[in-house]
């Protein structure tokens, strides 16, 4: 710290936000590695040829892909054509098995009626019954040379139909040798084939063991989190042991230039019984990490982002925000805070004014999925760690700062953070008399790892208390002394009954989707250019017609309207159907969560029905999911592999010996101690709106 023009500045530049100033440069790794793209790293023969290389073929994808509406337009041309059978190859008849995917699926276009739809699904059945009999046909002589004539979109067509129809069993060993030599990157399909992989087995491992690009193959498989739900499956040999993968895995981190992207999943991977790592190769990964990583600072494409929290005695503003292209600059009124005697008044500035949590008593600090950009999203994480995007990270460095300057400013009024915490204590302990929560910091003259290691085993134990106060009505502390099993967050129940509703239902996905996120396909309109970033935000200020909606709009609008979440009004607009579900789909995408109590008694009843639906989950938790994965990643590493640890590395001497990183994990432990007084004090006292 220190003074200017008697302002207390705290400054932190070049902060976690790193990753993302790293973006400009593709050569950092941040990019994900998709199939395609190992295909061309991967692939060192000639191209496939392609019988017609201009037109972009029919793929099915999934039965949740957006582009079907496309495709089958295309696929309808196809369909009324009147190419000769013996003239398709087996590329064409593998186009028209992937229309007929489609029709499996019951995927068809709207305006088809019945008639045609049954004309189109026995010509797609006809064409199949020909591409068996191709395939059929297929042996060691054939198999490469058909493969060279494929588009690569469909080699995973045509490895399990090879799989499906038995044709790999007449397939010597020595073919599969020769195809993975001359076209390396079919590797990738073949470990999709479950039957295939067993029955080369020794192939395949052999083929792993050398092969370069086996690391991606293992990390994108067993580490590797799937953010946009089209995450392949891959079967690995038998043969393939522990020891093999830790083997290519240190093979790759000793190579030339490991991928920074794939070195993260290295490190913060996890054991399981496919993949496991022994201490000394995930320190090799941390410190190529740290290496890696430094070399991209250096480099040019860096953004320098900073974030600067000051006092100021002469603001008459309680907080100003200002940001520039140096970082982001928040002021507090000094004589704003003077006017707080009570320690009471002073903690609830962390929700007043430092907006610790928000209007409805939520954490503001968690990680939120609307808050990260199209670039995050396809940034590779590993399924272990806790996503940290650049506004989380923003959020969590200016919590920090703010805790370690009020700190300093509540010093030099003869007070004390620890002070606040303690007088919160009691003041929660009045509205839950005659029942009294322990718990208390203890002071600064002990050092920061002293005063951790009192603390974390005592907010534990707070956190015990509390559980035991609503789970026997009372606080009973010799219950607590007799279990010394580590408390759980999602154990923590709430004094109310359905506290938080939350959905994994596909279909308020969906919803979340088109009517709240800048992604959709919906909230652009000509008619209106570029005033509205979401679909909802369009409707609720726009007179909006039909007719203004692109061909490829109107037919999501229309099935929203046959669903009930739209309708036409007597004016001929465009206009929400059901009004309530879509505002609390709103609080879905915003906060992940709904707050039941916060709304009237008319809503509730409303919100009662979508439980019974099975469209919301309620929960009746002291914390949130988000909240409780937001702890843990600062408490454990029990659900994140990125995590502080601050629970367990204190308690296990795996600490660091840097008095400066004490006294960062002494404020983080703070923070989340001083959120936590927060969610308890609102649990006591939330209101029952309209009862």
């Amino acid at each position: 710290m220190r003074f200017l023009k008697n302002i207390i500045i705290l400054k932190l530049f070049r902060t976690n936000l790193d990753l993302l100033g790293s973006v400009a440069n593709q050569a950092s790794g941040l990019w994900d590695i998709t199939r395609n793209e190992l295909h061309n790293i991967y692939e060192h023969s000639i191209a496939p040829k392609m019988t017609e290389p201009k037109r972009h073929r029919i793929k099915f994808y999934s039965k949740e892909d957006r582009s079907a509406g496309n495709q089958l337009t295309e696929a309808e041309e196809l369909l009324n054509s009147h190419l000769l059978e013996n003239e398709l190859t087996l590329i064409d008849l593998i186009e028209f098995y992937n229309i007929k995917l489609y029709f499996d699926n019951k995927i068809f276009l709207r305006n088809w009626t019945e008639e045609v739809v049954d004309k189109y699904i026995n010509r797609a059945e006809n064409l199949f019954e020909i591409l068996k009999a191709k395939i059929l046909q297929i042996n060691d002589e054939t198999l490469e040379a058909e493969l060279d004539n494929l588009d690569y979109n469909y080699f995973e067509n045509y490895w399990s139909l090879l799989s499906d129809l038995n044709v790999y069993k007449g397939i010597n060993e020595e073919t599969i040798i020769n195809v993975l030599k001359n076209h390396p990157s079919q590797i990738d399909y073949i470990l999709a084939q479950k039957r295939l992989v067993e029955k080369y087995d020794r192939v395949v491992r052999a083929f792993l063991i050398s092969f370069e690009g086996t690391p991606v193959l293992i990390l994108s498989s067993l580490e590797k989190k799937d953010s946009f739900g089209n995450k392949s499956t891959r079967y690995f040999p038998k043969s393939l042991s522990i020891k093999d993968k830790e083997a290519i895995i240190i093979r790759y981190l000793d190579s030339e230039r490991p991928n920074l992207n794939y070195v993260r999943l290295i490190e913060n991977s996890r054991d399981s019984n496919e993949f496991r790592l022994t201490p000394k190769t995930r320190l090799k990964a941390k410190k190529k990490s740290e290496q890696l990583n430094e070399e991209i600072l250096q480099g040019a494409n860096v953004w320098s982002f900073g974030i600067s929290v000051s006092f100021s005695k002469d603001q008459i503003e309680p907080r100003k925000f200002n940001s520039d292209n140096t970082g982001l600059q928040i002021s507090y009124s000094e004589n704003f805070i003077d006017q707080f005697r009570n320690n009471v008044d002073l903690f609830k500035i962390f929700k007043y004014l430092f907006d610790y949590t928000d209007e409805k008593n939520l954490i503001t600090l968690v990680n939120k999925q609307c808050e990260l950009d199209v670039l995050e999203r396809t940034f590779m994480q590993s399924k272990n760690e806790y996503e940290a995007g650049a506004a989380f990270r923003q959020k969590e460095n200016t919590a920090n700062l703010q805790l370690s300057i009020y700190d300093h400013y509540l010093q030099r009024k003869g007070n004390s953070i620890e002070s606040l915490v303690s007088s919160y204590v009691d003041y929660i302990n009045e509205k839950i008399k005659p029942h009294k929560l322990l718990f208390k910091i203890p002071s600064a003259e002990k050092s920061h790892l002293e005063r951790i290691r009192i603390v974390a085993p005592d907010f534990e134990f707070l956190l015990k208390q509390y559980k035991t106060f609503i789970d026997e009505k009372y606080i009973d502390i010799e219950l607590i002394q007799i279990d010394s099993t580590p408390i759980r967050l999602s154990d923590i129940s709430s004094l109310k009954a359905r506290k938080y509703l939350c959905s994994d239902n596909p279909t308020i996905g969906r919803l979340k989707y088109y009517f709240y996120s800048d992604q959709s396909p919906l909230y652009y309109i000509n008619h209106f250019d570029e005033k509205h970033n979401n679909f909802y935000t369009l409707l609720m200020n726009e007179d909006v017609k039909l007719e203004y909606f692109a061909n490829y709009q109107i037919e999501i609008v229309e099935s929203l309207i046959k669903e009930g979440y739209l309708k036409i009004d007597n004016r001929g607009y465009v206009v929400l159907d059901n009004e309530v579900l879509i505002y609390l789909i709103g609080d879905i995408y915003y906060d992940e969560v709904i707050v039941y109590w916060n709304y009237s008694k008319e809503i509730r009843d409303e919100m009662d029905e979508l439980i019974d639906k099975g469209l919301f989950v309620a929960e009746s938790t002291l914390f949130t999911r988000q909240e409780r994965n937001y702890l843990n990643y600062y408490l454990n590493k029990k659900e994140f592999t990125n995590g502080f640890d601050l629970r367990n590395k204190y308690l296990h001497g795996t600490n660091s010996f840097s008095e400066n990183e004490h006294k960062a994990d002494f404020i983080r432990l703070l923070k989340i101690i001083i959120l936590t007084l927060l969610k308890i004090e609102d649990d006591v006292t939330l209101p029952v709106v309209g009862v």
